[in-house]
């Protein structure tokens, strides 16, 4: 079968709505299924708050050096490590941010959305081009009101047309670019990397030959996404693909298991992708 027919057989199987897209990043060719449709993105939305926040620190009204304080009045629960220290702790906003990408502290992610301003997200993202990303609100374990019921919303396509750029490092300037993917290294592992041969821990792989992620999560209740880039080498010799895949509506009791069929559907697509794309499938 080929790639785009083995990702429809993929999304129809799924107990859910389910949409993918894949840009190859030598050829440019594009794989999608519903690839324009809208989704919840969940978590996914924080890419855009980070873009903001680095075209902020290129302009010069912000600085990843700014030191920002926990404060009793930002706790809230869901994922994260913040929750948990003790108010009155001050960082840099460049390790807030690492928290917001690398473990999805959702603390981290309504402090960095105060500092850069709800609005102002909304409006980089339309001055970029992205017509089907949006931000609606910050992160609420209240009920959300009625008319944003969802963290926000996005089309598979720009999300990884957006992820495809970062490491591209279009958008913003080439270090704010190579920060983010230090932000965003490994992440998703458990989704886009389950069935990929990464190298083991402490291996000798040459890092022309090793295997590659970078990436953004999100899930809630029957909702599991991701978009991500895979890849080997660097530079004008990279071979890869960005990827996003997103699915919503799965009637499963929700127990945020690592089987959760969201993330099983997005190890899926991404294992028969790096099988047309970069090589041999992984086994499992």
């Amino acid at each position: 079968m080929t790639l785009l027919e083995e990702i429809r057989q993929l999304c129809q199987s799924f107990d859910g709505r389910a949409g993918v897209s894949i840009l190859d990043l030598r050829s440019e060719q594009c794989f999608d299924y519903l690839g324009d449709e809208i989704f919840p993105t969940a978590s996914v939305i924080k890419l855009p708050i980070l873009l903001t926040l680095m075209q902020q620190c290129q302009a010069g009204t912000a600085s990843l050096d700014d030191p920002l304080m926990l404060r009793r009045s930002d706790m809230i629960g869901g994922s994260g490590l913040l929750r948990y220290l003790t108010p009155g702790l001050t960082m840099p906003l460049r390790d807030w941010a690492f928290l917001m990408m690398n473990v999805s502290d959702n603390l981290a992610t309504n402090v960095i959305i105060d500092y850069v301003g709800l609005g102002n997200v909304q409006a980089w993202l339309r001055a970029a081009g992205y017509q089907t990303v949006q931000l609606f609100r910050k992160i609420t374990f209240s009920d959300p009101p009625p008319d944003k019921p969802h963290l926000g919303l996005a089309s598979p396509k720009e999300l990884t047309q957006m992820m495809a750029a970062v490491f591209r490092r279009q958008l913003v300037s080439a270090a704010a670019c190579d920060e983010m993917m230090r932000m965003m290294d490994m992440v998703g592992r458990d989704r886009v990397g389950r069935y990929l041969p990464f190298a083991p821990s402490g291996s000798e792989v040459p890092g022309k030959d090793r295997l590659r992620m970078a990436g953004k999560t999100g899930r809630q209740i029957g909702t599991r996404v991701q978009t991500a880039v895979v890849w080997h080498g660097e530079g004008d010799t990279a071979r890869g693909f960005a990827i996003t895949v997103m699915s919503e509506g799965n009637p499963e009791p929700e127990t945020y298991s690592v089987d959760a069929p969201g993330m099983l559907l997005i190890g899926r697509i991404a294992r028969v992708a790096y099988g047309h794309l970069l090589g041999k499938p992984a086994s499992g």
